[in-house]
């Protein structure tokens, strides 16, 4: 058994908990260790294809926009996280080249999800009973209290982190379900299903939007490319969207007040609404600065508060709750061109793929709930700014890629 078999199981939870404690170096370090191991131990090089060479030229991108950038200390940071991402694509590409390697990985971060969403609802549940105790009441006025996050993470990144793992849990079941594995399927759909109920107790729309989007693109594109026949992907949509409302019915009568967090009518969504309206409105105003290039990587929020009127609350201008606002800022309309391109030869590669005929059922089934993660993830990241803030959000992210690139041998 070569090298890249046997360390195929290991490096994703590893370097996932790295990147969550923050030791940045470390992680580099280990990534590229890890990396030249495997791609020694294989006997047949890896192939690169379009998508690879994208990852490459949003990588090299890092080095003349560390030189434009306007405060380097920031955009060092956050060259880091690129990187972490980059060397885990790669990681991932070399290691993952089966739909049973693609599993054994999906199955790891699937389960440190449904870690993650079991610490937030018993988290919830302790910190709501003493809210309650105290006689306060309003979930979403106190939602920031109720799941603590280590530092440097606040909630709402942390959310990203845990929607990030659902279409890996997502894909072991279908992994399963289409090797006629009914009961480890369900198995595998209750593990999805635990990490869907954490997020509903974000409180947001977006995070909530993600995950509905998340099953209905998955529904949708196992219909369109024939994983499944559309009866059957009805069906998927159809229990997966009352399933989730009965997690949320549960929810709102264990929680009073869940339900209402998703209308838009509390106080402080409509202020936080108003609060990314006119931080939209002055991210115009960054960008003029440096259209070309951008002011750097991890300096929006330097500029935005630059930027803000004396009466205005310059704490709203943390960062520009908007991934696409924020790539043109920071990396300008030439690094904004790159990541469209990087998710546009994404798409292709899916597309290719679902449509190859040597690509097995289930393999399939997994790049149409992985493909269905990225759609998810992006339509969370319209109106927050997280997934490059945290090497881990990151990587997963870029893992996700790597498992859609992969193919299977002939």
């Amino acid at each position: 058994m070569t090298a890249g078999k046997h360390i195929a199981l290991l490096p994703p939870p590893l370097l996932i908990a790295l990147a969550y404690y923050g030791v940045g170096s470390v992680l580099l370090w280990l990534s590229a260790a890890i990396l030249v191991a495997v791609g020694l131990g294989r006997s047949t090089p890896l192939r690169l294809h379009p998508l690879d060479w994208a990852v490459l030229a949003v990588w090299t991108y890092e080095i003349p926009s560390l030189a434009m950038s306007r405060y380097s200390a920031n955009s060092l940071a956050a060259a880091k996280v690129v990187c972490a991402g980059a060397l885990l694509y790669f990681l991932a590409r070399l290691a993952a080249r089966t739909a049973q390697s693609a599993v054994v990985v999906s199955a790891l971060v699937g389960a440190g999800g449904v870690a993650l969403g079991w610490t937030a609802l018993s988290q919830f549940g302790e910190h709501a009973s003493a809210l309650h105790a105290a006689g306060l009441s309003g979930i979403v006025a106190f939602r920031s209290r109720l799941i603590l996050v280590p530092a440097p993470w606040i909630l709402g990144e942390w959310f990203t982190l845990v929607l990030l793992t659902l279409p890996f849990a997502l894909a072991v079941a279908a992994f399963f379900w289409l090797g006629r594995n009914r009961l480890a399927a369900v198995g595998a759909a209750l593990f999805t299903l635990a990490i869907a109920e954490a997020l509903l107790l974000s409180c947001s729309r977006a995070v909530a939007g993600g995950v509905l989007v998340l099953f209905g693109s998955t529904s949708v594109l196992a219909a369109a490319y024939r994983v499944m026949r559309i009866k059957a992907a009805l069906i998927l949509a159809t229990g997966a969207l009352c399933a989730l409302g009965g997690v949320l019915a549960a929810e709102n009568a264990l929680y009073p007040d869940i339900a209402e967090a998703y209308t838009g009518r509390h106080t402080s969504q409509v202020r936080s609404t108003e609060g990314r309206l006119a931080i939209w409105k002055r991210s115009a105003e960054v960008f003029r600065l440096s259209p070309l290039w951008g002011v750097g990587s991890g300096n929006a929020p330097l500029f935005l508060t630059s930027t803000a009127d004396q009466d205005e609350t310059t704490g709203f201008a943390s960062r520009t709750y908007s991934l696409p606002i924020q790539l043109l800022t920071e990396k300008g309309a030439l690094g904004a061109a790159l990541y469209l391109a990087l998710l546009a030869l994404a798409g292709a590669a899916a597309h290719r793929k679902l449509r190859s005929p040597n690509t097995s059922a289930q393999m399939k089934g997994m790049t149409c709930c992985l493909g269905a993660g990225v759609i998810a993830v992006l339509f969370r990241e319209l109106t927050y700014s997280s997934l490059l803030e945290h090497a881990a959000t990151a990587m997963l992210f870029a893992m996700c890629l790597a498992l859609i690139a992969a193919e299977e041998p002939a």
